[in-house]
């Protein structure tokens, strides 16, 4: 499992919320992205606490964020980047539930915080 991978890519999510936030013209949707790069945040925060309570070893050299750009904002772009973060953490759930490591079943339970969080904001995105 590459725990690094998902880490990474919720933190470059965190700063697309953040530049999705700012860029749009849309009150609920400024609104919808600060509470979803809020709730990311604390949860790519959960994940790493989890997995470091439980022993797992993680290359910090292999976390971090290389790069996230949006040339221009577009509404469908960012329900776009939010499905992709949806689908990794469902594979990554299900890599984990078969891995027999420690603290795999507390693990999953933060990753299904974040689908949640990802759901819940695709659902207040497509409001008017």
């Amino acid at each position: 499992m590459q725990l690094e991978n998902l880490v990474s890519h919720m933190m470059k999510m965190s700063v697309m919320g953040r530049l999705w936030h700012w860029a749009t013209d849309n009150a609920q949707h400024h609104v919808t992205f600060e509470s979803f790069l809020t709730q990311n945040e604390t949860l790519t925060d959960s994940v790493m606490e989890s997995a470091m309570g439980n022993d797992w070893e993680l290359d910090f050299s292999k976390i971090g964020v290389s790069e996230a750009v949006e040339s221009n904002y577009q509404i469908s772009s960012a329900r776009s980047s939010i499905k992709d973060l949806r689908e990794a953490v469902a594979k990554a759930k299900e890599e984990i539930g078969s891995c027999g490591h420690t603290g795999a079943d507390e693990l999953i339970t933060v990753l299904d915080d974040v689908t949640e969080n990802c759901s819940k904001t695709l659902y207040l995105l497509k409001l008017k």
